[in-house]
């Protein structure tokens, strides 16, 4: 896709911003508005193109925005040191730069940045788009799951992206589940948007709802375009922004898409005070599940259930599915069954996805990916009974269930 910004405006943009900065430090601060927008751009690694794209998308979507409103950005590259920059529909201008290089997937970074925006802009409602590489809630430790099946990588289809990744100048950092949650302030944002890969699993969403209202993410991967924000941005900015509208906005602009290749997409908008209730009922169906039988979720064949990541070993599954196929196998009643469907119904307030996303096939997606500790995957077992989707689990070892006897 062609984009707005070009090597010409970003010059234009850096020379304004010599003349034109805002900080605690240098001048007087925006007066208070009705809403601030934080784009947090973890772009220290193949994606800086993608993220001047993105910024000029921005900056052509402000010019139909709503008024009394900041739209901040900040923007980790591998050139240059961070900075922020306050984008308006006359372009994007520099701020502040921190005077050293720093890792933007860290916790203490990203709580400093969360922390100087609301400080400098400050306003009745804030919302937080979360724009890098990502992995859902698997450990940057688990490489041995990170690789693609032959048949899921040829050439031809558009780069993706998923969640926390800085590369310079090194080492490598990632953002895990627990360090993106303690990052994060309790009830500052009203929405979380996330522009990354596979951040509509349900471990990091429960990680994270405490944080926001509402969480808009997609349980794929996300094409590297990222989220068409000259059509969304506006809404972002609303005081009572149509999320509905921005999923659908989303899953339209791919689902529609002029060039066949990037007709992949798939997304969610979850409501997190259902949460809570969707893990006590999720824990007491695995165990009524483990009671049917002990080596359920031990023997448990992912053939038979969706999946949502394209790599040789996976661990992205859809939720749903995983809910059906127990209640298929006799391991939870048709009640139990109903009993899910209606709180995922009140938890997963919008879903969309394309029939394929490049050349994974998607009969049924819930909106929300999960995970099924089975014994061929002892070192993810491990962690994952560490997140805190799975503390009502800990009065079973699922990791160490006994295989069936044949």
């Amino acid at each position: 896709m062609m984009k707005l910004f070009t090597t010409y405006s970003l010059t234009l943009v850096l020379f304004v911003a010599l003349l034109w900065g805002c900080t605690k430090e240098d001048g007087p601060c925006p007066s208070p508005a009705a809403r601030t927008l934080l784009v947090y751009m973890g772009a220290d690694n193949n994606l800086a193109g993608d993220a001047w794209s993105n910024i000029g998308d921005l900056v052509a979507g402000l010019r139909a925005a709503p008024g009394n409103t900041h739209t901040v950005v900040y923007l980790d590259t591998p050139q240059g040191n961070p900075r922020l920059l306050e984008v308006t529909a006359d372009g994007a201008k520099e701020v502040y730069t921190w005077p050293e290089q720093h890792n933007s997937a860290s916790p203490e970074v990203m709580r400093g940045v969360i922390e100087r925006v609301c400080r400098d802009y400050p306003a009745g409602r804030y919302g937080l788009v979360l724009w890098s590489h990502g992995m859902a809630w698997v450990p940057s430790t688990a490489t041995d799951y990170f690789t693609r099946s032959r048949s899921r990588a040829g050439d031809g289809w558009p780069a993706t992206k998923y969640f926390g990744q800085d590369d310079t100048p090194g080492p490598r950092g990632y953002l895990e589940t627990e360090d993106l949650a303690a990052a994060l302030p309790d009830g500052r944002f009203d929405y979380i948007l996330f522009d990354a890969c596979f951040m509509a699993s349900v471990e990091v969403e429960y990680a994270l709802r405490a944080k926001a209202d509402y969480i808009v993410a997609a349980p794929t991967e996300v094409i590297s375009d990222g989220f068409p924000y000259g059509d969304i941005v506006g809404e972002l900015l609303a005081a009572e922004p149509d999320l509905k509208a921005v999923c659908r906005t989303y899953y339209e602009h791919y689902a529609q898409h002029a060039d066949a290749r990037y007709r992949s997409a798939s997304v969610s908008l979850v409501r997190t005070s259902e949460l809570e209730a969707l893990c006590d009922l999720k824990a007491r169906l695995w165990s009524s599940a483990l009671a049917h039988d002990p080596a359920v979720f031990a023997d448990f064949d992912l053939a038979g259930v969706q999946r949502l990541d394209r790599y040789r070993r996976p661990f992205l599954f859809d939720l749903g599915s995983i809910v059906s196929r127990l209640e298929t196998m006799g391991a939870i009643s048709s009640a139990e069954g109903d009993a899910w469907r209606y709180q995922a119904a009140r938890t997963v307030l919008y879903e969309a996805h394309t029939p394929v996303f490049f050349d994974l096939a998607i009969g049924e997606c819930s909106g929300l990916s999960g995970y099924v500790p089975v014994a061929a995957y002892p070192d993810l077992n491990a962690y994952y009974r560490t997140l805190a989707w799975t503390v009502h689990d800990q009065q079973v070892d699922l990791s160490n269930t006994p295989p069936r006897n044949n």
